[in-house]
């Protein structure tokens, strides 16, 4: 009873860290994207004639503006638009990153190996694998049962991150004796240990080059 506390408790440990760092990059992108907005577009309309833009729509503004700084508009635009995007991406696999080396370099053998047991007990062995092919077909029959689990989200996505990345170069399938939860416990673990420290370089250097461009806005006149 003790341990499925403690496996609770350490699962709520990794969502609340999961949680807090998606909302501390995502709330960095959603700042950083407004005020990328907001400075490009003062920056953008300086020699803008007010009178003439005065009742123009925002397609129609837009256009000036970009008759008027071609270059500079498209890189805006790249900025607020593409920018956000590839943070968000950037961001969750930073988060997934973050997780799984916590949870290796902690707890692995205390909590992974048992629900990976839990999730296989439930999954009907195949009797016979003689291709790769065989071992992906069952390998992803596995992944959506686990992904039916009721078990913690973040431990399901964790477990389900390494089986997606499984690789059966090394197996020799002509083997009578291959068993397929051992190649599956064996290979996700791997996967999963493989994964080295996450670090925020890629997320800071999106940000800068938002910051580059706005800054090339300002001090050019393309």
């Amino acid at each position: 009873m003790s341990q499925v506390i403690d496996t609770l408790k350490y699962a709520a440990k990794l969502s609340s860290i999961s949680v807090f760092s998606f909302i501390k990059i995502n709330f960095l992108n959603v700042i950083s994207t407004l005020a990328i907005i907001i400075f490009g577009y003062i920056f953008l309309s300086e020699n803008i004639n007010p009178g003439a833009s005065a009742h123009v729509s925002p397609i129609p503004y837009l256009i000036m503006i970009y008759g008027n700084r071609p270059v500079g508009t498209i890189l805006w635009l790249i900025a607020f638009l593409a920018g956000p995007v590839v943070l968000f991406i950037i961001g969750n696999k930073y988060i997934m990153t973050k997780v799984i080396n916590r949870l290796i370099s902690d707890k692995s053998d205390k909590i992974i190996y048992p629900l990976m047991d839990k999730f296989l007990l439930k999954f009907k062995r195949p009797v016979l694998l003689k291709t790769a092919g065989d071992f992906s077909v069952e390998k992803m029959k596995l992944i959506q049962n686990i992904k039916n689990e009721t078990e913690n989200k973040i431990l399901k996505k964790v477990i389900v991150f390494g089986m997606e990345k499984i690789k059966v170069d090394d197996i020799d399938f002509n083997d009578e004796n291959l068993d397929f939860n051992d190649i599956i416990k064996t290979k996700t673990i791997q996967v999963l240990s493989a994964v080295t420290e996450p670090s925020r370089n890629l997320i800071w250097l999106i940000l800068g080059s938002q910051w580059l461009i706005v800054l090339f806005i300002y001090f050019t006149k393309w």
